[in-house]
């Protein structure tokens, strides 16, 4: 069975997307494991993506991911050069408005227009929903006027932002790195206004039916990959310090984070 890679997640626009191509060929060349770069773009809903049987190396959301039945196999996930990570697999959603925005704090933003993107996104829809969770607790009914999805994507979200649909709303935080580092032009246009808790990042993911002896190469491969001169440029470039491999129990928390917020009647970030 011919393999498939796919990094629809971070592609943050073409010369990332190079990048990430670069970086799944040096894996699958070190690996010995052939791999085809499929696309899947949107609007093709990112879900039929992560049912195919054929998964390679696919970068998939954490909280779907602990969902999943079967669960497909981790590969690797990324560590990123970044101070919150402190050297581990994490990243952390941002709460973006645009530049001129006047309010100060998140709270500041309460009562005017929110927006998400998806129900099973982690950084999109989980996480933004227990950020806003003490302040829906405390009053007891949604902060927001609105609340507004499905905006399918960072991207989706960014541009409702811009194009003045809602006033605040999810950033993936690996997202918006990379897009201060390959879209400067777009991300001067935005502003962080709160950052959530760190969570375990999106993985690399192959199919449950993936044979033993590919699965492996595969991850050795991608937790060695740093150690090739070639690889290591497109990585920094990349924001990635290296890969590990996760153990798959540690993204039970993203179904913790919206067990507790169900049971306390906050079923949708609003």
């Amino acid at each position: 069975m011919q393999l498939i890679a796919n990094t629809r997640m971070y592609g943050v626009g073409e010369r990332c997307r190079r990048l990430w191509n670069e970086l799944v060929a040096h894996i699958s060349d070190n690996s010995g494991v052939p791999l085809k770069t499929v696309e899947h773009a949107a609007p093709a809903p990112v879900t039929d993506l992560w049912a195919r049987p054929d998964m390679g190396l696919v970068q998939m959301c954490g909280w779907p991911f602990w969902r999943s039945h079967p669960r497909p196999n981790l590969v690797a996930a990324p560590v990123l050069d970044h101070e919150l990570c402190r050297d581990r697999p994490l990243y952390w959603t941002d709460m973006v408005v645009r530049h001129d925005e006047p309010a100060e704090r998140l709270e500041d933003l309460f009562q005017r227009r929110f927006g998400w993107t998806t129900e099973h996104s982690h950084s999109g829809y989980n996480a933004p929903r227990r950020m806003l969770l003490p302040h829906f607790l405390k009053s007891g009914k949604p902060v927001f006027s609105e609340s507004l999805g499905q905006y399918k994507s960072p991207m989706g979200i960014i541009e409702a932002l811009l194009d003045d649909e809602i006033d605040v709303g999810p950033v993936d935080g690996y997202f918006h790195l990379l897009l201060e580092r390959h879209q400067p032009d777009i991300a001067a246009r935005l502003r962080t206004i709160a950052v959530s808790d760190v969570a375990p990042i999106p993985p690399f993911v192959a199919s449950h039916g993936i044979l033993e002896h590919e699965l492996e190469r595969l991850r050795h491969s991608a937790v060695q990959v740093h150690l090739m001169p070639a690889a290591k440029k497109v990585m920094d470039d990349l924001l990635i310090g290296k890969f590990v491999l996760p153990e798959a129990g540690v993204y039970e928390t993203t179904e913790k984070w919206s067990r507790e917020a169900i049971a306390k009647g906050y079923v949708e970030p609003a």
